[in-house]
């Protein structure tokens, strides 16, 4: 093999160390054990128009009415969860605490 390949190959091998070089299985084991408890700090890093339709999409699994969230703040914390309120285009305001593990509480702001 001519010495350009060989170098060309060894410049390559740590690359390939670094990524695909594991089992799916492996991968999602990681990723899963990264995102586990990050829910909190990866909701709050996110810009109000990514909140918004994350917490659009958790009123929504709570079966609530809302066919898009206009606009979020957060709240005081909910049985010491962080807290948002989701204002709807209908006018609808819900209160969405957030679990660690991402699970959404969903109250009716304004109770009736």
């Amino acid at each position: 093999m001519p010495r350009r390949v060989l170098l060309a190959l060894a410049a390559l091998l740590p690359l390939a160390a670094c990524g695909g070089g594991g089992s799916a299985a492996a991968n999602d084991a990681a990723t899963a054990e990264d995102t586990q408890g990050n829910a909190i700090a990866r909701i709050q890093m996110l810009n109000e128009g990514e909140r918004n339709a994350t917490l659009f999409r958790a009123i929504r699994d709570a079966n609530r009415d809302c066919q898009g969230v206009v606009r979020s703040a957060a709240s005081d914390p909910v049985q010491g969860k962080p807290a948002w309120i989701a204002t709807c285009d209908n006018g609808g305001e819900w209160l969405v605490a957030i679990g660690a593990d991402g699970t959404a509480l969903v109250t009716n702001r304004r109770p009736s």
